[in-house]
């Protein structure tokens, strides 16, 4: 029920949800039009984290700090001056930096450079310049521009394998001319010594010498920035689509909006959510009479009010097998809805079944009921009821007139009397009432509208049970509780409630 319900409300609001939906795709487009397209490329670079081999311990944080201190030297003014000047830019750094995008990959040791301009050329060439200074800039951090660990060893072992060699001349020269004794001694313990420190000095050099070249190399370009293709802030199907789904969401959230703020009945739906009654037959708009030609759009259409009709009436008799329903009020909240046609089409719907059946235009005020059938309405309910037929046999004869059915007889409205009121509530109706039903298996009412009027308030109390006529798109939410609150008032046996469907759609069965 509540799917159908929200199927209903997309449906009568489609025409809302198309044009939202175009309108989004629409601006989407309109701004891949407009926008000026901008290129955007980037170079991969590893960034190893600042440990060497005399310090394993590799602490994450560390890293993280690393890489975004990385970041911001790339962002800096003095790499994107030197940036610029070797590219020969005229653009400021200030620029520069909104054009420069630096990304670190989650979990890994990889940096994206990314730039963007109206330029491919220029962006790739940009992304590129940035990470060959990067890597210059990591050289120089590491080395510098004094002397470097591995260069002070070196100077070192220099210095001993100097002073060794010499000692190592001075010891042999001793021992060719046969000195012996304490200073030989100490001179070989002495070149024992330094042998011993120029090993552990050669040992140092080549740790810092394998260290400095592992931090020399702590940032090495993976992938260079390469020429790209397609703007990338170019419009594709992508954002046309994320567009249509938005529009679509959008068009939804306003046809709800819209459904919200609408009062009017658009749906049998509706109607059974809003009363609680059921609905006994949808009908759609059109005469059933001699008219037919001038009401309704050819023979298929008149087949289809038939049809409605029929399944109408057999609903009808089925409240009466539970009900003694043999008066029937038909009547509707305001003007304009279609109760008139509705009572003379269902009327003869009735007498075409067989049933005996008077229909009794009670709406003295706006009579339409023999304009409808083509008869006569010299003579009326207005007349009868100011000389009653328990005085007036021979008026109620006059008055009475057959229709096209042989089983449906007629009292129509006179001219508008000048106490309508007076007249419904006076007990001459009620025993009109009460003789027809002798007459006929079913009287017809076709009743003024419950509101602004107190005819109804009257005749509910005279008639076995009420029918309540809403017409799609002119009955309110607001109209229908109020009718349905005087009827109440006036403790109407309503029945249930008949949806006019004003447009042109029904069923989809085709009748032959």
């Amino acid at each position: 029920m509540e799917l159908r319900y929200y199927l209903n409300i997309l449906e009568r609001r489609a025409i809302v949800i198309f044009i939202v939906a175009a309108l989004a795709v629409s601006v989407v487009a309109s701004a891949g039009l407009l926008t000026t397209p901008l290129y955007t490329t980037g170079a991969t670079v590893r960034v190893m984290q600042d440990v060497g081999v005399l310090d394993l311990r590799i602490n994450q944080t560390y890293g993280e700090i690393l890489m975004n201190t990385y970041g911001r030297v790339l962002t800096s003014w003095p790499v994107l001056a030197a940036a610029a000047r070797r590219l020969e830019s005229p653009l400021a750094v200030t620029q520069l930096r909104q054009q420069v995008l630096v990304e670190v990959v989650p979990d890994t040791e990889l940096m994206w450079i990314a730039v963007e301009d109206k330029d491919p050329a220029f962006a790739r060439d940009l992304a590129n310049t940035l990470a060959e200074i990067l890597v210059e800039y990591a050289d120089e951090l590491y080395v510098g521009s004094s002397k470097s660990t591995r260069q002070i060893v070196e100077e070192q072992l220099a210095s001993v394998a100097n002073d060794l060699e010499e000692d190592r001349q001075k010891l042999a020269s001793m021992l060719a001319t046969g000195q012996v004794g304490a200073e030989v001694q100490a001179l070989s313990r002495q070149i024992t010594f330094g042998e011993e420190a120029y090993n552990r000095l050669l040992d140092q050099y080549e740790m810092t010498r394998l260290n400095e070249s592992l931090r020399a190399n702590s940032i090495t370009i993976i992938a260079p920035a390469k020429l790209p293709q397609s703007p990338s802030n170019g419009i594709g199907l992508t954002q046309i689509g994320l567009g249509l789904v938005i529009g679509l969401f959008g068009g939804v959230g306003l046809a709800l909006v819209l459904e919200n703020l609408d009062t009017r009945i658009h749906s049998p739906q509706q109607l059974e959510s809003l009363t609680h009654l059921p609905v006994l037959g949808m009908v759609p708009q059109g005469l059933l009479s001699l008219g037919n030609s001038e009401h309704t759009n050819g023979t298929g259409r008149i087949k289809m009010i038939e049809e409605a009709y029929r399944l109408l009436s057999i609903n009808l008799q089925m409240l009466g097998e539970d009900n003694s329903v043999n008066t029937i009020l038909i009547t509707s909240a305001m003007p304009r809805e279609g109760k008139s046609t509705i009572a003379v089409n269902l009327a003869q719907t009735l007498a075409e079944r067989g049933q005996t059946v008077f229909l009794v235009e009670s709406d003295l005020r706006r009579p339409a009921v023999a304009k409808m059938l083509d008869i006569d309405d010299g003579l009326g309910l207005g007349r009868l009821l100011a000389e009653p037929p328990a005085d007036n046999r021979e008026l109620l004869s006059q008055i009475v007139r057959p229709a096209k059915q042989p089983t449906l007889f007629v009292i129509a409205g006179d001219s508008t009397p000048a106490h309508p009121t007076a007249l419904l509530a006076s007990p001459a109706l009620e025993n009109l009432l009460r003789y027809l039903s002798t007459q006929a298996q079913t009287t017809l009412l076709d009743a003024p509208p419950v509101l602004g009027v107190a005819d109804v308030s009257i005749l509910v109390q005279k008639a076995d049970g009420v029918i309540l006529v809403v017409a799609e798109g002119i009955a309110t939410r607001e109209r229908i509780r109020a009718a349905l609150r005087q009827l109440e008032a006036g403790r109407a046996n309503v029945l249930g409630l008949i949806f006019l469907q004003r447009g042109s759609k029904g069923s989809d069965y085709v009748y032959g």
